[in-house]
């Protein structure tokens, strides 16, 4: 009892000595009026610039608030509490009358509404951990000072009645309700209160599922470190333009009843609507889970059916049909002081030059700069000539940003002349790759390589053109609509996806950025659309991949660009993927690695 008391003496000295030395902050004085919520402060945890969890008497957990501008008593319980009725007991705790809170607003523990309850609780007891659907407690090894821990406060604080501390004697065989530090308790999951009973899991444990009266949602707890924009939406909805991650933030921010997405408590659940996942991180048995598994399931076996066959004597046999993005008067992203179109035709030169010099492949260009040929620059800098022709019968240059679209759809009619031709002449079918190279402009804060494959659900349409425009080139007349059967849709996406993540493993290996989240997708998001860009969607060569080789909104993805020498990188690491995709050995190419 002696060792005991002397303990409770230090903790207390402790807790005070923290809560004079955090008082500085704007933090409650432990002199402050006599309240619930400012008597006998023994600490304070700051979660954020607007929360702290304090402990007072060693064992009365509350959550203390700093109220926003346009915050009342009205707000504030509806927010933490989940119920607005709860304003005046929180006027009267606080020592106020209803109407306009004080500085700081202290909402005791048991007030606190699950998610608020969870967030305090796993902050304050940092070693505290799941065995099975039960919780493990470690006495007194808090983030505060307990200094009059026992199994009565324990029951209050875990299960939300106190009378349940003689059942946790019985669980944990002990005789008396004190505690020892470090003395681990079990609290029996059937015991447990709503906001610590287990919820059903995602793969791997990263999400959590539940509802509440706004409807489902996947719960993900923030980690030290981690942002909303690139921890949440980017990896679990599949976002990754700019101004859609902005509207999503905005829409789990409202959802979350989150103050401020850049000053968000560590461990705070960030809500996601089911809706708004990504199929892989539904829930089993999700109808959309279901149909995306069929699909890869689909892929796999396509695969198996008819693997693709290997190349020897370096890629012989192989034709690469080489899409540089954009040309003429469309430059395509601009950002960080880089265009897209022309520090890209450099690397679909590079790439040429490589694939001609030191392989059997053969390679032909769907675009060509009129002006300096398809010649590698020896420069960093390059200059913005406005001269890239699509090489169609007749040749087509945009002159005009608004003829950007009828560019690409050329580009696709040039493909699958191009294939038609090879097939008719004896080349494999499983020999022809086209490659589109561009450099996309995603949220700031995303790297590397991201590559576009054609989703076999998004193809379903007939596609083609029969105007005056389209009309005049010998690559549409020759074939102006195209439809795709099931067969060919589904072999398309599995080969199609086989080279895209050779490119993904060919960048990674060679030093270059990859893109965090889903580097491989077959179908771009954007808003409420879900499409496939038209270059590979109505091109009828089976392997076909758009590679957006980097960020240009990432200053460091940027820079690559800019550099002569990692543009280099960049054209060795695409010769790199069609290697492997055929099953040979680059060998030497391995050099590329700065």
């Amino acid at each position: 009892m002696r060792d005991r008391a002397r303990r409770n003496v230090l903790a207390l000295a402790l807790g005070t000595l923290l809560a004079c030395t955090l008082s500085s902050t704007g933090a409650p004085r432990a002199e402050e009026k006599d309240t619930p919520r400012s008597r006998d402060a023994a600490g304070i945890l700051p979660l954020s610039r607007d929360l702290a969890v304090r402990i007072a008497r060693g064992r009365e957990i509350e959550l203390v608030v700093h109220p926003r501008k346009d915050d009342d008593y009205d707000s504030i319980a509806s927010r933490f509490t989940g119920r607005a009725e709860q304003a005046s007991r929180l006027a009267s705790l606080n020592g106020d009358r209803p109407g306009a809170p004080p500085d700081r607003v202290g909402i005791p523990l048991a007030m606190l509404a699950d998610s608020y309850r969870r967030l305090v609780l796993r902050n304050l007891f940092p070693v505290d951990r799941r065995d099975g659907d039960d919780w493990i407690h470690v006495a007194r090894s808090g983030a505060l000072p307990t200094y009059d821990e026992g199994l009565w406060q324990l029951a209050e604080w875990f299960t939300g009645r106190g009378e349940n501390f003689e059942e946790l004697m019985q669980v944990n065989g002990l005789k008396s309700p004190e505690l020892a530090a470090d003395q681990a308790v079990r609290i029996p999951a059937r015991l447990l209160h709503p906001a610590l009973v287990p919820r059903m899991m995602s793969d791997g444990g990263v999400l959590s599922f539940s509802a509440d009266s706004r409807g489902p949602f996947a719960a993900y707890p923030l980690k030290p470190g981690e942002a909303v924009y690139s921890s949440v939406i980017v990896r679990f909805t599949g976002r990754t333009q700019a101004e859609d991650v902005s509207t999503i933030a905005e829409q789990l921010r409202r959802r979350s009843d989150i103050g401020d997405l850049h000053d968000i408590p560590v461990g705070f659940e960030v809500k996601i609507p089911l809706d708004m996942l990504e199929p892989d991180f539904l829930p089993a048995g999700h109808p959309r889970r279901r149909e995306a598994e069929a699909a890869r399931v689909e892929l796999e076996r396509e695969l198996e059916r008819a693997p693709v066959a290997g190349t020897r004597d370096g890629l012989a046999g192989v034709v690469v049909v080489l899409d540089p993005g954009h040309g003429g008067r469309d430059l395509g992203t601009i950002n960080n002081g880089i265009w897209e179109h022309d520090y890209v035709y450099d690397v679909a030169c590079r790439l040429k030059h490589k694939l001609e010099r030191e392989t059997a492949a053969r390679v032909l260009l769907t675009l060509e700069d009129r002006q300096t040929g398809c010649s590698p620059s020896a420069r960093d800098k390059l200059n913005a000539n406005h001269q890239g022709t699509i090489q169609t019968d007749p040749p087509f240059l945009a002159t005009k940003k608004g003829q950007a679209k009828l560019g690409v759809n050329l580009r696709w009619y040039l493909a699958n002349s191009i294939y038609g031709k090879e097939v008719k002449n004896g080349t494999d079918a499983d020999r022809v790759v086209f490659v589109s190279l561009h450099a996309d402009s995603r949220h700031a804060s995303l790297r590397g390589v991201m590559v576009y494959v054609p989703g076999a659900a998004y193809r379903t349409r007939t596609y083609g053109f029969n105007t005056k425009f389209y009309n005049q080139f010998r690559e549409v007349r020759e074939r102006r609509h195209v439809r795709f059967s099931k067969k060919d849709r589904v072999r398309s996406e599995a080969v199609s996806r086989k080279f895209a993540d050779s490119v993904v493993d060919a960048f990674g290996d060679t030093g270059l950025p990859v893109q965090p989240y889903q580097p491989v997708r077959n179908r771009i998001i954007r808003g409420k659309s879900r499409y496939v860009p038209a270059v590979i969607r109505n091109n009828t060569i089976p392997n076909k991949v758009l590679i957006e080789m980097v960020n240009l909104s990432n200053r460091e993805d940027a820079a690559l660009l800019a550099s002569a020498r990692h543009r280099d990188r960049l054209a060795t690491a695409v010769q790199r993927a069609l290697f492997d995709y055929f099953g040979e050995d680059p060998g030497p190419l391995a050099s590329a690695r700065p």
